[in-house]
C-alpha cells in the first residue's frame, strides 16, 4: 500500500450507550457548548444544528415504498415514513474556505421497510440532510467558556417550532388527547398506541417507532500495522479457496475476525464463504486491532478521491463496500450539487454494524410484542367468545350474523398481525450506506421545503444474500 494511503486518516464512530436517559442533553447540539461537539448520535431523534429553520411540509417518506405501493394498486400510496439512524458533526469552513460551514452536521434517515434493502434503486430509500452555520449566529454562543449557564437559544421550542414527539421532525399540529406535537395523523395514531400499551411504568415506549438513542464518539482508525497482521498478505491468503470455510489449512484469517462475529455483523448466517476480494477486503479491515474495532459503525474520510472500480493498491479511497456488486459508478450514478453544481465526493458512510446497536437493549421486539398479543389478544378472543355464549344462554344464537365467530377470529388475525407489523415489514438491512457531500459545502438552496438544510446523496448498497 503506498505511503500516500498509509498517511490518509480515517475515522471510526462507535455507538456509546447512554448511561442516563438524561445524558442525551449533552450529545450532539442538544448542548450549547459546541467545543464538546466531536462525533454525533445514533437513533431516537434528530438534534438539529439550526433548531428554528427544520424542513417543512411532511415528514420524510420513502419513495422506493411510494412507487411500489403505487405500482401495486395498494390504498395507501404514501411511501413508508424514514427513520433517523445518525448524524455526525464535521465542520468544513477550513477546507472550504466558506465561513458559514464553521458548524456543519449530516443527518442520515432510512426506510425500516425490508424490501427497499434489497431494492434496485434502494438509494432512494435513504435521505441525507446538511445543516451549517458560521461561527456567529443566533442560535449558539460564539464562545464556550462563560456563555453556557442558562442558554436555551439552541432548542427549537426557543423560536416557537414544535417538534414531532416521535421523530423530532417539524409539527403539523398537536393532538389535544394527548397534549403532544406530532408531524402527521401516522406518528399521532402510534404514540396513542404506546400510550395504550404501558404496562409497569409510567414512561411511553416508543422504540417500535424510532431507533434506540446512544452517542456516536469516534477515533482514528488503527493502522494495519497496528494490528500485527500483513492485512494484504492475510486477504490474498483467504481467498486462495474461501473466507472462513471449514477448512483448517485455510484458516490463517480466522485471527483477525471469527465467523460468528462476521454473521453478527453482516446480518447474515452463510457459512459457504466468499472469494469476491472486495468482501474479503471488508472483513480485513474491520478486523484490524485484534477484533477491537469489529463494532464500528461509521467511517468517517472527507472527499478524497476514489476510484472508479475496485483496485486493490488503491483500497484505503472512498467507501469501504461490502461486497463487489451494486457499487454506484463515481463519475455516472453520483450527481452533481443540484444547488450549486459543484461535485459531490464520499464523506462517510454507515456501517451494518450500527443495526446491532440501534435495537432495544432492554426487551427485544419479538418477545415484547408476543407479551403485548398475549394480553390483548386474549382480551379480543374473549370478547367474542361471551357474545357467542351469551346468545346460546338466551336462546337467541341463530339471530347472530352467518358466521359471526369466524369474522370475530379473522379480525384477531389481523389484529395480531397488526402487532406484529414491525416483525414482518420492518427488518432494516444494508450492506453499507455511503453518503456523498457538496465539495463546496455551498449555501444555495434548490429545495427550499428542507429549511435551513440541503439534500445529500446517499448509496444504499444491499447486504450480503
Amino acid at each position: 500500500m503506498s505511503s500516500e494511503a498509509e498517511n490518509r486518516c480515517v475515522q471510526l464512530g462507535f455507538s456509546e450507550p447512554l448511561r442516563d436517559p438524561s445524558d442525551i442533553d449533552l450529545v450532539a447540539h442538544n448542548s450549547p457548548d459546541w467545543s464538546e461537539w466531536d462525533g454525533g448520535k445514533i437513533g431516537g431523534s434528530p438534534s438539529w444544528l439550526n433548531p428554528e429553520d427544520l424542513p417543512k411540509g411532511a415528514p420524510l417518506r420513502c419513495k422506493v415504498c411510494a412507487r411500489r405501493n403505487a405500482e401495486s394498486g395498494a390504498d395507501i400510496q404514501e411511501g413508508t415514513l424514514l427513520r433517523f439512524i445518525a448524524q455526525i458533526y464535521s465542520p468544513a469552513d477550513s477546507e472550504t474556505g466558506n465561513d458559514n460551514a464553521f458548524h456543519r452536521s449530516l443527518y442520515v434517515f432510512c426506510c425500516p421497510n425490508k424490501h427497499c434493502s434489497s431494492a434496485e434503486n434502494a438509494h432512494e430509500s435513504v435521505v441525507v440532510l446538511r445543516g451549517q452555520l458560521p461561527r456567529l449566529n443566533k442560535f449558539y454562543p460564539s464562545q464556550c467558556d462563560n456563555e453556557i449557564d442558562g442558554w436555551g437559544k439552541h432548542k427549537s421550542n426557543a423560536w416557537n417550532i414544535d417538534t414531532c414527539v416521535i421523530c423530532g421532525q417539524r409539527s403539523t399540529g398537536r393532538c389535544p388527547l394527548s397534549d403532544q406535537y406530532f408531524c402527521c395523523k401516522q406518528h399521532q395514531s402510534d404514540y396513542n398506541k404506546a400510550r395504550k400499551k404501558k404496562i409497569a411504568h409510567d414512561d411511553v415506549d416508543l422504540s417500535p417507532y424510532r431507533f434506540v438513542e446512544s452517542e456516536l464518539v469516534v477515533e482514528e482508525e488503527p493502522s494495519e500495522s497496528s494490528s500485527g497482521v500483513d492485512e494484504i498478505a492475510a486477504a490474498e491468503k483467504i481467498n486462495e479457496s474461501s473466507l472462513f470455510a471449514d477448512d483448517p489449512e485455510h484458516s490463517e484469517g480466522d485471527e483477525l475476525l471469527e465467523q460468528s462475529d462476521l454473521n453478527q455483523m453482516t446480518m447474515t448466517g452463510s457459512t459457504t464463504g466468499t472469494v469476491d476480494p472486495v468482501t474479503v477486503w471488508f472483513y480485513t479491515r474491520v478486523g484490524r486491532a485484534d477484533g477491537d474495532v469489529k463494532g464500528q459503525c461509521l467511517r468517517y474520510c472527507r472527499w478524497e478521491e476514489c476510484p472508479d472500480e475496485y483496485d486493490e493498491d488503491e483500497q484505503d479511497y472512498g467507501p469501504l463496500w461490502i461486497s463487489s456488486s451494486n457499487q454506484p459508478s463515481v463519475e455516472k450514478d453520483i450527481p452533481r450539487c443540484e444547488s450549486c453544481g459543484s461535485k459531490r465526493k464520499f464523506e462517510f458512510q454507515i456501517m451494518p454494524q450500527i443495526i446491532n446497536f440501534m435495537k432495544s437493549n432492554d426487551i427485544d421486539e419479538k418477545t415484547h410484542n408476543e407479551l403485548i398479543l398475549t394480553e390483548e389478544g386474549k382480551r379480543a378472543l374473549m370478547a367474542a367468545s361471551d357474545i357467542v355464549d351469551k346468545a346460546k344462554e338466551e336462546g337467541t344464537a341463530d339471530t347472530l350474523p352467518d358466521n359471526f365467530q369466524q369474522k370475530q377470529e379473522d379480525l384477531v388475525e389481523k389484529f395480531r398481525s397488526n402487532l406484529l407489523r414491525d416483525d414482518k415489514e420492518e427488518a432494516l438491512d444494508f450492506g453499507t450506506i455511503a453518503v456523498y457531500s457538496c465539495t463546496a459545502s455551498c449555501e444555495d438552496f434548490a429545495d427550499e421545503s428542507f429549511g435551513a438544510y440541503h439534500k445529500e446523496y446517499a448509496w444504499r448498497q444491499k447486504p450480503l444474500e
